[in-house]
């Protein structure tokens, strides 16, 4: 799975680069988190579809079925939960 991981990062850092912020980790499936500006005018479902999209065209089925989840939020959203967290 190091490599569906690996390949996973390098394929979102492409397509949402810098100040674009991803974060992924291998918790007994991939999950993370894409911080970008470019979601701000999509609603929850434009965004899920905006990197359901991403994984259909880069990944193999196999590689696929280790994404367990992908949350897509802006600045905005990362900075307003992050103060969930200290909750």
């Amino acid at each position: 799975m190091a490599v569906a991981l690996r390949k996973l990062k390098r394929i979102l850092k492409e397509r949402f680069p810098p100040p674009d912020k991803v974060d992924l980790r291998d918790e007994d499936g991939i999950i993370g988190v894409v911080t970008s500006k470019r979601f701000r005018r999509m609603d929850t479902m434009q965004r899920q579809d905006l990197i359901h999209d991403i994984l259909a065209t880069y990944l193999r089925p196999e590689e696929r079925r280790h994404v367990v989840l992908i949350v897509a939020v802006t600045p905005e959203e990362e900075i307003a939960n992050a103060g969930d967290e200290d909750a």
